[in-house]
Parts: structure tokens; C-alpha cells; sequence
């Protein structure tokens, strides 16, 4: 509940005065003057709930998506292929198993304190004391946490000694203010995920054993801006014009970032094409049409795919549990269509494998020979082959029982499922109804079930849905690693991975062992074997690429990163930690010229990033070195796009580069599942 004590009378008074002076209403309750605020859409779907670092459900802009209030140490750029050292100034991987990262001396909390390493050190203990927070899932690869002086880290490797992931979790590790938690914790423990921390916005209390108690602390963060106002439609921050990082990175364009929640595509992309929306991250179908929406490019394939969409079984339920129906099932769908109707052809079918294949440095991990035994094809892409569905479930016992035109399983229990989606994402909807109706003519009782986006994300974590339309993280530097871990992995649980429950030890054991690979020839040998237990089990069925809704308005902001401007690289709202806030700092108001900060520059020239092959050159001994990476969808050709180099054997050298880039960006993935990816 919004307190209106402390704001009210003052967005009052701007009421009054807006029309006067140019200000644009929010809400009843603000207005902001529209020439310094950037309007956002597609990264919230459901009213703001908690800013909390150590919150599992935390509102956009707070530090997993879109994080514009709590930074990491370094931040990897999966499209620049580059990091920004943000908290962090530098690190050196000392050996196999140690880790110093060195803080920057000008780094400072929103309330002027200093920030240390033994703020480091508090947010990792805490994390893992209360099972939430930046430390939460790290605990096989990070073993300790150490302050060498007040800022010096060190880190040391987990019991899995996986270093992929211990570098994933260390360097983008983002700190939460010690002086200011520890006065939390103090009052409700382990409570302390239940913490708001809305800054005076709301009535911030912490229901415990002992009663409720009331939180009055300032909200204090690392990042340029701060919660200003929220509330069930709209949340908006306000930058800070002092933060610590100005000398540095100078500040981000706009003064106030507003992400209105919307409850359809349809509005959201109504208001972006009138200019009332200014940055996008929703489904937006032909936007080839809409002259005023631009994209990273000016034509197909407009979009760059960010992740899978993938159809999860939830292998919970007892009549999912047999891999011959899970196959029928993926024979059965007509994936062309699906993407045509309701993709709108933004992504090819991806491959089986889980590999990354539209990428050639994730493609070379696709055994090729593998796939062609499969599936018929080297790209491992199912056919659709309905009557091949037929044969397996008619082989495997399923048949009509009781006459209503449905089959049963073999025991003879009746098999009704229904695909969730989310209700408003007309993409998912759509393909889901498509993908029931396929089923359907195979003799499977399936229907295609839209509900609110508060009870789809409930029945995900909670295992209450059959089939479902999801979402995996995006390619990291350490693809398909990270991939197979979020779809394989027992160990995880919704929304870190594994949406769909598999448990399979085979799977475990040999992700751990891959982790484990000495060289490139090793480990393509547990990556084929993975894809082989994925072919022959079908943990889950990959129906399309969800592509990074990158998109815009130019009616009230400038310089938006593009093909004709790559300043930057795309980024949609709701990505992960601070990749959407770089963006705003390339940002000018209509009619000033665009400069883009020329810190966003690599270091040899004259900017502060530091190039991938600097880092990789530390690695040199402890994993490969070098990587010469192609980057595709560099071009508006559709042919281009849907032209993809022939599958080559892997490289030694090659195959270790690109396991450490994927680590690099799976940093950046894995712990959100936020979607937002796909929408």
C-alpha cells in the first residue's frame, strides 16, 4: 500500500500544475514530466512486490531482471562479447580454485557509505543462510568467501570444483548493503525474504513468530536509481544524481524509468506504437508493419532469439512418466505452423539437442551424427510425423478404451491434459491452442488452458499443470552446459531450472561430469551422450527460439542501440541483472545529439570494457584460451539468418573458448527464468 504521507501532497501539487508545465500523469497520484522519462513495457506482468536482494519474487528493476538498483561485480556482454567492470575493478583467477576480485575505492551505497568486501562477505553468508538472495544455488561452486582487506575478495572454488560455474556466480555476485541488512535481520531473522524494502513507499511489515514488526530503514543501493512510487499498474524509479558511479559512467539519460503492467500484448503495443510507450519487450506480430516501432533490425528477422520455448512435461504426474507418449507427443506437432501462425516466423525450429544451432560457436556442440540418427536430419530437428506418433503409442498399448475418441494409457487410465500459458501472451496462446489441436488428431485428450500469469507462475513452481508452454535461460559462454543443467538438472527446482522435474540421476551424473572435461574431445563425448538421453527420453520437446523483444519508440528518446547505431548491443527490458540499464546511459531526448558514453568503448579504445580474450588470457592454463567467435544474425537477411554453416567436428581449442564464453554469459542467465526472456 502506497504511503501517501510522504508523497502525495507533492504529486498533488504537480497535478496541479502538470499541464502547465509539460508533465505527464502516471496515476491518480503523479505526474512526471515526459521529456525525462523513459516509459517501459513487457518486463512486469503481474503488480511489483518486493526490492528485496534477498527476495526469490523480486520486482523488475531490483537486481534479477532489469537491474537498475543492485549491481554485480562485473557484468558480462554476451553481444559485445566484453564486460563492464562495475563494482568490481579488476580480477585475477589465481589458480584452478581461487578467485581475487578488487573492488572499486570509489564505490559507494545510495547513503554515502563505502562499499567493501565485507559487504560481499555478508550478502554470501546470509544468501546462504536464508536459501535466497545472490548466493542462493551457488553452494556446489563457490565454497568461501573471504575480505582480504577492505577491498579485496577472495573466492574460493565448491565442492564440485566446476569452474565454469564458480566464475558464473562469483563475478556477477552483487552485494547488499551489510550496515543497513543486518539491522533487518536483527529484527526478523530468517524472515527477511518477506522484507519489502520499498523505501518508505509502503507499510513495510515482516509478519514472524513473535508478531508483525515494522521495517523503517532507509532503501539504500548500488545501482544509479531508486524506487520513487508504485503501485498495482505501474512502477517507477528515480535516478540518483549523486550515485558513486557518475565520474565513471557518467548517468543514465533518463531521470525516471516507468514500467506500466499491462494485461494484454494488444494495449502494450498500442501505446508503443502512439509513442506512450518508449522501450518494449512484448511480442509484437509483423512489426515489419509499424513504421514507428524500431527494431535492432530494420528488416527480417528484426529479432535476435534470446532462449528456448520449450513444452515441459511435468514428470510428476504418473501418465507423463512414459517416454513413448512424451515422443508421440513430439512427433505429433506440426512446429512449421506453430511457428508461422503464431511466431510469425521471428524463429527457425531449433534442433532437439537443446544446442544453440542459429550461433556456429554453440552449433559445433550438435553431434551432427547423432541427430541424423535420431531425427532424420543433422540439424536434430523433429519431423512432424503424426502417423509415426500413431505407431508408437498403438505399439506401446495406448487405445481407445471407452469409445469417446480419446486414448487411454495402457492400464487403461483416461489421459487428459491441458497446456498453460500465460492469459495475454497472444504468441504463447496461440501456439498452444495449435500445438492441443495436433494432439488431438492423434488421439490425445489435450487443450490448450490461458490463465493469469500469477497462477501460471503458482502451478510452474508448484508442479500443478500437466503440460506447459516455459522457458529456458539464455545461451551462456558455457552453452549447452547451461542449458542441459536448466532442463536436466534434479536439483533444481522452479524458477532457477528444471521446470519440468525430471529426475533422472543419468542426467546428473553427467552433467557433473562434463563440468569435470579436461578437453574439448571430452567434452563433446558427455555432451553426445546428454544429447543421446535427450532423444531417447524427451525430457521436454523445444518448439521454438524465443526471440529478445527488443523494440522501440524514437517519438520522445534517441539513440537506441542498432543495427546503424551498435553503440550497444540489443537489449530487451527484461534481461538479466544490469544488461537493461547500459542502455540508458546511450539515451538522449529527442533533438539533443546522440553521443554514445565513451566508456562503453573497449580498453584499447579509450573506454573501460574489458575485451572477452583479456579474460580468457588469465584463463590460459586453467581452461583453453582462445576462441575466435562468429557472431550470426549480423544483418536484416532473412536468407542469412536461416543460413547456417554446415556442422563441422569440434575443435579442441575452439571447443574450450566457447565453454568459457558460455560461462561467462551463463552468468547471466541462469538464475532468473525470468521469461521475460521469451516475451
Amino acid at each position: 500500500m502506497v504511503n501517501k504521507k510522504k508523497i502525495g501532497g507533492m504529486f498533488l501539487l504537480l497535478v496541479f500544475v502538470g499541464s502547465f508545465w509539460g508533465l505527464q500523469p502516471v496515476s491518480a497520484q503523479i505526474s512526471l514530466p515526459r521529456e525525462d522519462t523513459v516509459f517501459v513495457t513487457g518486463a512486469q506482468w503481474s503488480p511489483a512486490s518486493t526490492w528485496n536482494l534477498f527476495s526469490p519474487s523480486q520486482t523488475w528493476g531490483t537486481y534479477t531482471s532489469g537491474g537498475f538498483m543492485y549491481l554485480p561485480l562485473f557484468q558480462y556482454i554476451a553481444g559485445l562479447n566484453v564486460w563492464v567492470p562495475i563494482i568490481g575493478e579488476s580480477f585475477e583467477l589465481v589458480n584452478e580454485t581461487t578467485l581475487i576480485v578488487h573492488l572499486r575505492p570509489e564505490a559507494k551505497w545510495s547513503d554515502g557509505e563505502p562499499i567493501t568486501a565485507e559487504d560481499v562477505v555478508y550478502t554470501f553468508e546470509l544468501s546462504k543462510k536464508v536459501g535466497s538472495g545472490p548466493a542462493a544455488g551457488s553452494e556446489p561452486y563457490i565454497g568461501d568467501v573471504k575480505a582480504i582487506d577492505s577491498h579485496t575478495v577472495q573466492f574460493t572454488i565448491g565442492p564440485e570444483k566446476n569452474l565454469p560455474m564458480f566464475l558464473l556466480y562469483a563475478l556477477q555476485f552483487a552485494p547488499a548493503p551489510k550496515h543497513i541488512i543486518e539491522q533487518v535481520y536483527q529484527k526478523v531473522g530468517n524472515h527477511i525474504i518477506e522484507w519489502r524494502n520499498c523505501g518508505g513507499t509502503c507499510d513495510d511489515v515482516v509478519s514472524t513468530e513473535n508478531g508483525d514488526v515494522t521495517i523503517n530503514v532507509p532503501q539504500v543501493v548500488s545501482g544509479p536509481y531508486k524506487l520513487y512510487y508504485f503501485d498495482e499498474l505501474r512502477i517507477v524509479y528515480e535516478r540518483i544524481d549523486d550515485w558513486w558511479g557518475k565520474d565513471i559512467f557518467g548517468l543514465p539519460g533518463p531521470k525516471y524509468v516507468v514500467h506500466r503492467i499491462y494485461l494484454s500484448n494488444e494495449q502494450a503495443l498500442l501505446d508503443l506504437r502512439q509513442g506512450n510507450v518508449d522501450w518494449s519487450g512484448i511480442f509484437i506480430p509483423n512489426v515489419g508493419n509499424f513504421k514507428e516501432i524500431g527494431t535492432f533490425y530494420k528488416g527480417k528477422p528484426y529479432f535476435r532469439p534470446g532462449a528456448f520455448v520449450m513444452l515441459y512435461f511435468n514428470h510428476k504426474d504418473p501418465i507423463l512418466q512414459d517416454p513413448n507418449l512424451r515422443k508421440a507427443i513430439a512427433y505429433a506437432i506440426n512446429y512449421q505452423e506453430v511457428l508461422t501462425k503464431a511466431f510469425y516466423d521471428y524463429s527457425p525450429q531449433p534442433s532437439m539437442s537443446l544446442v544453440f544451432t542459429v550461433f556456429p560457436h554453440y552449433r559445433m556442440w550438435l553431434n551432427t551424427t547423432l541427430a541424423q540418427e535420431y531425427w532424420g536430419n543433422p540439424e536434430g530437428k523433429i519431423p512432424y510425423d503424426p502417423e509415426r506418433a500413431k505407431q508408437i503409442l498403438a505399439q506401446a498399448g495406448y487405445k481407445d478404451v471407452d469409445g469417446d475418441g480419446f486414448l487411454e494409457t495402457p492400464s487403461g487410465e483416461k489421459i487428459e491434459l491441458n497446456i498453460i500459458v500465460p492469459t495475454g501472451w497472444t504468441d504463447w496462446m496461440i501456439a498452444a491452442d495449435l500445438i492441443a489441436h495436433d494432439l488431438q488428431k492423434i488421439g490425445l485428450n489435450v487443450v490448450a488452458n490461458p490463465v493469469d500469469y500469477g497462477a501460471y507462475w503458482g502451478m510452474i513452481n508448484g508442479a500443478g499443470y500437466t503440460l506447459a508452454l516455459g522457458w529456458t535461460n539464455s545461451p551462456s559462454f558455457y552453452h549447452p552446459w547451461d542449458t542441459y543443467r536448466y532442463v536436466l538438472d534434479p536439483r533444481l527446482t522452479p524458477p532457477t531450472g528444471n521446470w519440468g522435474f525430471y529426475n533422472n540421476s543419468k542426467a546428473l551424473e553427467l552433467l557433473v561430469e562434463a563440468a569435470k572435461a579436461e578437453s574439448s574431445e571430452e567434452l563433446m563425448k558427455y555432451y553426445t551422450e546428454i544429447q543421446k538421453l535427450i532423444y531417447e527420453d524427451i525430457p521436454a520437446v523445444p518448439i521454438a527460439y524465443s526471440v529478445q523483444w527488443y523494440a522501440y519508440s524514437e517519438k520522445y528518446w534517441t539513440g537506441w542501440p542498432n543495427e546503424d547505431n551498435p553503440w550497444w548491443t540489443e537489449v530487451a527490458p527484461y534481461r538479466e541483472y544490469s544488461l537493461p540499464l547500459w542502455l540508458l546511459f546511450g539515451l538522449k531526448k529527442k533533438g539533443e545529439p546522440v553521443s554514445p558514453p565513451q566508456w562503453a568503448k573497449p580498453k584499447d579504445e579509450g573506454g573501460i570494457l574489458i575485451p572477452n580474450k583479456e579474460v580468457l588470457s588469465q584463463l590460459s592454463g586453467v581452461f583453453v584460451p582462445e576462441v575466435n567467435v562468429t557472431e550470426t544474425f549480423t544483418t536484416s537477411s532473412t536468407s542469412e539468418t536461416e543460413t547456417q554453416p554446415q556442422p563441422q567436428a569440434p575443435a579442441s581449442s575452439s571447443r574450450f573458448i566457447v565453454g568459457i564464453l558460455g560461462i561467462v554469459i551463463a552468468v547471466i542467465v541462469i538464475v532468473i527464468g525470468a521469461r521475460k526472456l521469451s516475451k
